[in-house]
């Protein structure tokens, strides 16, 4: 456990109970300015009946919806003014909050979660709004096969126990939500006696012991909460259910019996679960996925509070017998029964674990939330340390003797979803909880501090950075930070997709993962091995103008992390048997994400709003066409150190990383071949384009709408910024308070405009969009496209602006709270050739705008010529959105 301890900046976190039996958590990470505030109450699906399934869920979303401090859209009014980010969560376990501040405004966030645990208004006007926004969410998982899948197999297997329901409900049971019940829910689960309070960042504990003791030292307690959940006991469960239903490929999920949390059988069964897929290291990723046989799978061990089972999940490729799969996964799982996995491999297994543990919790929110499920279901915050010290002593025999009784045919059941092609099989949607109601034009703002002078930070994220050029061109920037043992290096280079053929969209993606394949003289298994026993790994991300490779662990390992990042650039391996199976993989990501009408809508969205000719997003011809000459002549001509940029951030000194970083890359040279010219964004002229994916039977419909928007690099970019946030950046903007909020129209919506990685010089794209079920779509596109008309024609109020000005300045802590973020930040920074400063030049353009700007931008980008796609559940007449889009 020293390794656990090294971590620990601050000693170990502070638990203590108030006396009305709320459990506080302290735990102080001071490397960020930053603190979130947690409440997690013990309540989920588990609690509820058959009559009111779904009603945990729904809770945690009139949790939002005010209270008489809170009125309305107050409570995201208050965290937008502070750059702050609130979520909420619901399983079958627990139900958790947070709010992520500024670490300045722990009381603004303390106040926040106090008023919400006992306050909360439950008005009937908001649950029949919020009746439509859950409606939607549940319509989501209607379309999806890989949540049938789960919910067919919970059914069959779980019998009558409330582990067998959905956590979202049904279609009835969500419009059947009132006042009286929800209000009933909420008093009888949401009281100290239920919850436990965690405070995680940069903070004084004295000072936080007190704010705590002052916002909720004095809620009553209620008493204890009721002991409602049926023990699981004896089931009768099928041994193979199969289904049909609409979708690209089969799927398959293998349940075992499985184990409670109090069984001492829990750590071997995360380890064995760690054999089957811990990452690239992970037996199904290994034979199967790279083999060819799976698109994507996993395993789980048991978890949550209730005997749950061992599982198995996988998705077929294509032309793969599905049945073949099921034995291969079967047969291993029995073999362990019998055979002893050997000790070097268990050595590696036990060593991945503690090492995950290591660099997996780096920031306050991920804290608190590992906090909140060890507390929720063990009842001890160092329940998972103490796991880990099981799991360090197990021998291949404990492993064997455990899998001997779990892995046995009496205990699996075995379901398929058999890919087939029509409608969904979804119940009929309904339009319950939307109105025609009209959306306020003034909003209340009384009661923010709007007034507030706007402070700059005192330094940009790249201040003290030391900036490098090797003779071979490649930058090399560093920023020295000991306040965590932690090193993050992050590599931008020039291969990406605006670079790419337009007969060969996608090559750069299968490039990428091909990399990742090994080198001639590391194989795929000891590539990984090496960084994974330090609690490590390494991925590339492909992107527009350039693609980002990331290593990062204990600095005691940064020369290790640098001979991975050499062996992956510069020396891969580029087999033709890793080629199609790295092929044969994206080809089936592609097939499923094309089940969703959402991600159908975003794949197409180019080829209507840019040139012919000009989109670079990969199909199934164009990646079908790629071979391995071409990935490995694509991999010679952009993987280049001219270019390509090293940031390099955390417990490493500047001369270390220079020195390193000239020893494993110094001898890297560009190759004659030119670089491919990079392809700017290239946007139609004339009239607008309308393009429709009927998808029969889906009951979801996905919009995108769009326009040109300005360059990154244009003075307009910085107001048309701020506007689209005003308009379109979450649940607080206009598109998230008057389609979502008020009028339960869409469960997603939103806009978002290119950033430095996407847009180029000549423009960027600007997209509205939305995902609702058939029967509101027209509504909810006639509304976003409403909201885009009052941008260009009618100013927005002076609190609105102040609102966005306000929350840039608090977003600017929170936006490089890690060592990954800001390395993330600088590598970005150089590879697109923007000042390193640049975070600091736009806050303070964005404390200059004017009401006026905001006009003055709208009106001159939102023209009203839109070009649209729709996809999913819309006729190819455009039927139910004919008369919006004309």
């Amino acid at each position: 456990m020293l390794l656990l301890c090294c971590l620990s900046v601050a000693g170990e976190p502070e638990v203590y109970t108030l006396d009305n039996g709320l459990r506080v958590v302290l735990d102080r990470m001071d490397f960020a300015p930053t603190v979130v505030v947690m409440v997690q109450y013990n309540v989920g699906s588990r609690n509820e009946t058959p009559e009111i399934s779904g009603i945990s869920h729904f809770v945690e979303h009139m949790m939002f919806n005010g209270t008489p401090d809170m009125p309305g859209s107050r409570f995201w009014q208050l965290v937008q003014m502070e750059g702050g980010m609130a979520n909420g969560g619901t399983g079958t376990d627990m139900t958790s909050y947070h709010i992520y501040f500024p670490a300045a405004m722990l009381e603004k966030a303390l106040r926040i979660e106090s008023d919400r645990m006992r306050n909360c208004l439950m008005d009937s006007a908001d649950i029949a709004q919020e009746i439509g926004v859950v409606t939607d969410e549940w319509r989501l998982y209607q379309d999806s096969p890989d949540n049938q899948l789960h919910a067919r197999a919970n059914r069959e297997f779980f019998g009558d126990h409330p582990s067998s329901r959905s956590v979202l409900g049904t279609g009835e049971t969500i419009a059947a939500f009132d006042r009286e019940s929800v209000r009933e829910y909420y008093d009888t689960w949401y009281r100290t006696s239920n919850a436990t309070l965690i405070v995680a960042g940069d903070f004084r504990p004295e000072e936080a012991r007190a704010l705590v003791e002052q916002y909720f030292g004095s809620i009553l307690c209620d008493g204890p909460v009721p002991d409602n959940v049926p023990e699981l006991g004896e089931r009768d469960f099928p041994g193979r259910v199969d289904f049909e239903f609409p979708a690209e490929t089969d799927r398959i999920l293998i349940y075992f019996e499985g184990c409670g949390p109090d069984s001492p059988d829990i750590p071997a069964l995360m380890l064995l679960s760690a054999h089957f897929s811990g990452g690239r290291l992970g037996w199904m990723e290994r034979e199967l996925v790279n083999g060819g046989l799976l698109t994507s799978g996993y395993s789980s061990s048991p978890h949550g509070k209730d005997c749950s089972p061992f599982r198995f999940y996988g998705n077929v490729a294509e032309g793969v017998d599905t049945d073949s799969v099921i034995d291969i996964i079967t047969e291993e799982a029995f073999s362990l029964t019998e055979e002893l996995l050997p000790e070097e491999r268990v050595s590696m297994l036990q060593r991945y674990a503690l090492a995950r543990e290591l660099t997996s919790v780096d920031t306050p929110v991920s804290q608190a939330w590992r906090h909140a499920y060890y507390l929720s279901v063990y009842g001890d915050i160092d329940a998972y340390d103490m796991m880990l010290e099981r799991m360090a002593q197990l021998t291949p025999e404990d492993l064997r003797e455990v899998a001997s009784r779990y892995f046995t045919t009496e205990s699996m059941m075995v379901t398929v979803l058999h890919a087939a092609e029509g409608a969904s099989g979804a119940p009929e949607t309904s339009t319950a909880g939307t109105t025609e109601t009209v959306v306020p034009e003034v909003t209340d703002w009384s009661g923010l501090d709007l007034d507030r002078e706007l402070v700059l930070p005192e330094a940009s994220v790249s201040e003290g950075v030391e900036r490098y050029v090797l003779d071979n061109g490649l930058v090399l920037l560093v920023k020295e930070d000991h306040s965590f043992p932690i090193v993050e290096i992050m590599a931008a280079f020039p291969m990406c997709t605006r670079r790419e053929d337009p007969d060969m969209c996608g090559i750069s993606s299968l490039t990428a993962e091909l990399m990742l394949r090994g080198t001639d003289e590391l194989d795929y298994d000891a590539f990984h091995e090496r960084l994974a026993v330090l609690g490590s790994g390494t991925w590339i991300q492909v992107s527009a103008h350039y693609s980002m490779a990331n290593v990062y662990g204990l600095s005691e390992n940064t020369d290790t992390f640098f001979t991975s990042l050499s062996d992956l650039l510069m020396r891969p391996a580029l087999e033709e048997e890793d080629f199609q199976s790295v092929r044969t993989r994206l080809l089936g990501y592609m097939a499923m994400r094309m089940e969703m009408p959402f991600y159908a809508a975003i794949m197409a969205f180019d080829d209507v709003l840019l040139e012919e000719g000009n989109s670079r997003t990969e199909t199934v011809e164009t990646l079908s066409s790629v071979t391995r000459d071409d990935a490995e002549v694509w991999w010679r001509t952009c993987v280049r150190p001219g270019g390509t940029v090293i940031a390099v951030v955390g417990d490493v000194s500047p001369e270390e990383a220079l020195s390193l970083t000239e020893e494993h890359l110094g001898d890297w040279r560009d190759p004659e071949e030119p670089l491919p010219e990079l392809v700017p964004l290239a946007f139609r002229d004339g009239p607008s384009d309308t393009l429709v994916i009927s998808m029969p039977g889906k009951v979801q419909v996905g919009v995108m709408m769009g326009c040109r928007a300005p360059s990154y690099f244009s003075d307009d970019y910085v107001p048309f910024l701020a506007m689209n946030r005003i308009l379109g950046s979450g649940i607080g903007s206009r598109l998230g308070q008057n389609i979502r909020e008020t009028q339960g129209l869409a469960y997603m919506v939103g806009s978002s405009v290119d950033g430095p990685t996407t847009g180029s010089e000549g423009g960027s794209r600007f997209i509205g969009m939305l995902a609702t079920g058939a029967p509101m779509a027209s509504r909810a596109l006639e509304a976003m496209v409403y909201e885009t008309r009052r941008m260009a024609e009618e100013p927005v109020a002076e609190e609105e602006l102040l609102l966005e000005q306000s929350r840039a300045a608090g977003r600017f802590a929170l936006s490089y709270d890690s060592y990954d973020s800001q390395a993330r930040y600088l590598a970005s920074c150089e590879a697109a050739g923007i000042p390193l400063d640049r975070d600091l030049a736009d806050l303070e353009r964005t404390f200059r705008l004017t009401v006026d700007d905001i006009l003055q931008v709208a009106g001159k980008y939102f023209t009203g010529d839109w070009s649209f796609v729709i996809a999913g559940g819309v006729g190819e007449d455009l039927q139910p959105l004919q008369q919006v889009i004309r």
